[in-house]
């Protein structure tokens, strides 16, 4: 019993404490007594023995009791080695009395802070001065639940000091504890077990007749497996396999009890995420037994991460290959890839992936029988739907698209980004192209079979995001197809591309979507060269027969224009549909120039013919430039340095005239003659007034894009053959590797004399120190 000194003094610092609490009293007032507290804190030598009267105290107040144990704790850290041996023996005993008593409070709070008091005692004392620490424990346990809880507590904070924080300032110390907790691992370790199963027992039996006392042995049983949580990661695989795996077999069955699943599945997810050598990771494939596996299938809440790590490190070594039950292991992956929620779905990819992007696991029949059904029901959640605000999805509109996980996120930005970054994950394409490929084929018919869209289409619109999704699929699965072994036939591809020729959507978000679909279909023409494929239709197509239909849908939505726009009022929807069809042009003769060389001379006269067209078709300086660069890419193969050097000065021709016009014009003599030519200092040109400043930019613009494009796409021969065939090759250096010209430099050095022409007419308006 504490002294009446001890007793008036605990109460004086009771009516501190709740007055820095209360907010009736003033700022000031509060400020004095947080200062009293803490100098009491700081200088008291009853600073222990006020605080166990305070927190013993069940008359005050759950903050005044906190702070008596934090000033208990306080004692501990910072007055240890100044105390006596007899002060020392008070405070560990009658911290254990009360851990015994269990009466410090239910509230979650109160528990750790006694917890924390006992663990920095045995982090000051434990094994030397302390040996009967594990049996006090141990008693401790027998008193009831929560005193149970409160063990549990001090062995989860004392393993976070010394082995996974790794707090303690003495190393030696921490060294001295880690052996300690090594030497008594075993028996540390069947505690924990002994204390799950009565625990989950007492809570089955008591769940239907008290659910009170039920629900405080499923407290334990819950915070039994957060500490174990803390254990699993650092100590030896012996531990965790003991007794034929009793604990995997206790954390698998646990994953089918709904109270305990989650604390079970964060346990064993530390358990099979653990690294090592070979040797140390080969007792996990225990979990690949029936009766586990059959566990992880039912639970179906824990994708298995780690598990997969561990599969594609073992398999192929050491003579292990397909661990028995990895059919329903998949099963179970499988399961949680059709989840509705697009954060639970996508979780999962990462596994398939891993095991997609392993050699032994990627050619397993038993592996590639999965990849149909993991499309089928990943797919379609690459479609990216919006809902308004208070509205619900139907059912249908669940089952076909991810949207539904939308209320996984806070904002539509969250979601976006999250959405974009999964979208990434389906890479089954390399291992299994027919399946992916005839998944998307299906849905492209699907799709070209409805009735051709209108315009007014939005991109919150479900019908455009359906085609975004699909055009972005299949252009992800054909940019790799050239790198599988068993490809796609081409008469499915060009059949696909003859039907997208043939859909003529009016709205240009449609039909930037349906661009995309060709753009990646156009792989098939470089793979059909010099064969010819199956009827289509009743009519013999082959690559080069669709070739000229390719380029004149392209062309054609080059120069769409619906009714009511013109180049002056366009909608920012068919500049980008228009943008995309020049730059689709550049796509193709950067990675198929050989397929349209044979044709070079009919799109020359047809970019020519556009470039000079004017009226609704009219093309902007970028589309211009554009598609002159496509041309300079697909004369790259002309393999004629002359006649390559030639057509260079012939696209250049215009811009170089244009900017010598320009230079005349005296644009270039100073900065105001600058301001006024392209109009920063006159106001906005109505719309339906012709804009000479507008026009004096576009010419400049398009004279610098063009020479830009000149010097990126213009270039000689890979081949050094064929470059000295063609005459690009000048001289050979020392070691005899050729010096080769660039076909575009003789018109690229013209513009620039014009250029520092330029620059002379303006010298005399800088500053005398800019003139050197």
């Amino acid at each position: 019993m504490a002294g009446p000194d001890v007793a008036a003094l605990a109460a004086d610092l009771a009516r501190a404490v709740e007055l820095t609490m209360s907010t009736g009293a003033s700022q000031s007032d509060r400020l004095r007594a947080y200062q009293a507290c803490e100098s009491f804190k700081e200088t008291s030598p009853l600073c222990a023995e006020a605080g166990l009267y305070l927190a013993a105290g069940t008359h005050h107040s759950l903050i005044s009791r906190h702070f008596g144990l934090q000033l208990m704790e306080h004692t501990v850290k910072y007055r240890w080695t100044q105390i006596s041996q007899q002060e020392k023996i008070f405070i560990k005993e009658n911290a254990m009395k009360l851990l015994a008593a269990g009466g410090i409070s239910d509230e979650s709070h109160m528990k750790d802070a006694l917890s924390r008091v006992i663990v920095e005692m045995v982090k000051r004392e434990w094994p030397q001065q302390w040996p009967g620490l594990l049996s006090e424990l141990s008693d401790s346990c027998a008193c009831g639940e929560v005193q149970t809880e409160l063990v549990l507590l001090v062995f989860l904070r004392l393993v976070e000091d010394v082995a996974l924080l790794q707090t303690l300032e003495s190393n030696q110390r921490r060294k001295d504890i880690y052996h300690a907790l090594t030497a008594n691992m075993a028996v540390i370790f069947d505690f924990f077990l002994r204390l799950i199963e009565l625990h989950v027992g007492q809570f089955r039996l008591l769940s239907e007749t008290d659910v009170t006392k039920a629900s405080g042995h499923g407290r334990v049983v819950q915070v039994v497996l957060l500490t174990l949580t803390g254990f699993v990661e650092w100590v030896s695989m012996t531990h965790i396999i003991a007794q034929n795996g009793r604990l995997l077999q206790i954390l698998c069955l646990l994953l089918n009890d709904t109270a305990f699943q989650y604390p079970a599945a964060e346990c064993l997810s530390q358990i099979v995420n653990r690294k090592g050598k070979v040797e140390e990771r080969k007792p996990l494939l225990i979990l690949f037994n029936t009766e586990p596996m059959q566990c992880l299938l039912t639970a179906a809440k824990n994708p298995g991460r780690g598990l997969t790590t561990q599969i594609c490190t073992l398999w192929g070594k050491d003579g292990i290959s397909r661990p028995n039950n990895f059919s329903v292991y998949l099963e179970a992956i499988l399961a949680y890839s059709s989840h509705q929620s697009l954060t639970l779905a996508h979780s999962a990819n990462p596994l398939w992936n891993s095991m997609l992007k392993n050699e032994q696991v990627s050619r397993d029949p038993v592996f590639l029988s999965f990849i149909p059904q993991w499309v089928q029901c990943t797919a379609p959640k690459i479609i990216k739907f919006n809902y308004p605000v208070g509205k619900s999805p139907t059912a249908m509109e669940v089952s076909e698209s991810a949207a539904y996980a939308k209320i996984d996120f806070d904002s539509e930005d969250e979601f976006s980004a999250f959405f974009y970054r999964c979208r990434s994950d389906i890479h089954a394409t390399v291992v299994a192209p027919l399946v992916t490929f005839n998944y998307v084929e299906q849905w492209l018919i699907k799709c070209l079979q409805v009735p051709n869209i209108a315009t007014g289409i939005t991109m919150s619109d479900p019908v455009y995001q359906e085609w975004e999704a699909l055009s972005n699929f299949l252009e992800s699965i054909l940019s790799r197809v050239l790198q599988a072994t068993e490809r796609p036939s081409i008469a499915s591809g060009l059949r696909l591309l003859q039907l997208c020729l043939s859909y003529q959507p009016a709205d240009p978000l449609i039909l930037s979507t349906l661009l995309t679909c060709i753009s990646a279909l156009f792989v098939f023409l470089s793979m059909s060269t010099g064969q010819m494929a199956p009827t289509v239709n009743s009519v013999a197509a082959s690559g080069a027969a669709l070739l000229p239909q390719v380029l004149e849908k392209i062309f054609a939505t080059l120069v769409y224009t619906p009714e009511g726009q013109s180049i002056n009022n366009r909608s920012r929807a068919l500049k980008n549909v228009r943008r995309h069809a020049a730059s689709l042009m550049v796509k193709i003769g950067n990675k198929y120039p050989l397929l349209l060389l044979p044709v070079f001379d009919q799109i020359r006269a047809t970019v020519d013919n556009l470039s000079r067209s004017d009226g609704r078709a009219h093309l902007s300086c970028l589309e211009k430039v554009t598609l002159q660069e496509s041309l300079l890419l697909i004369s790259n193969h002309f393999g004629d340095y002359d006649r390559q050097s030639n057509f260079v000065g012939d696209v250049l021709r215009e811009a170089n005239s244009q900017f010598l016009e320009t230079v005349n014009t005296g644009a270039f003599k100073g900065a105001t003659e600058f301001i006024s030519f392209v109009g920063l200092d006159k106001s906005p040109v109505p719309s339906n007034t012709e804009d000479i400043c507008g026009h004096n930019r576009g010419n400049i613009v398009f004279c610098v894009n063009l020479l830009l494009g000149a010097v990126k796409r213009c270039a000689w021969p890979d081949d050094p053959e064929r470059a000295t065939r063609g005459g690009f090759v000048v001289s050979l250096t020392e070691s005899g590797n050729p010096v080769c010209r660039n076909p575009a430099a003789p018109m690229l050095f013209l513009f620039y004399h014009i250029y520092f022409l330029s620059l002379r007419f303006s010298m005399n308006c800088l500053p005398l120190k800019y003139k050197a």
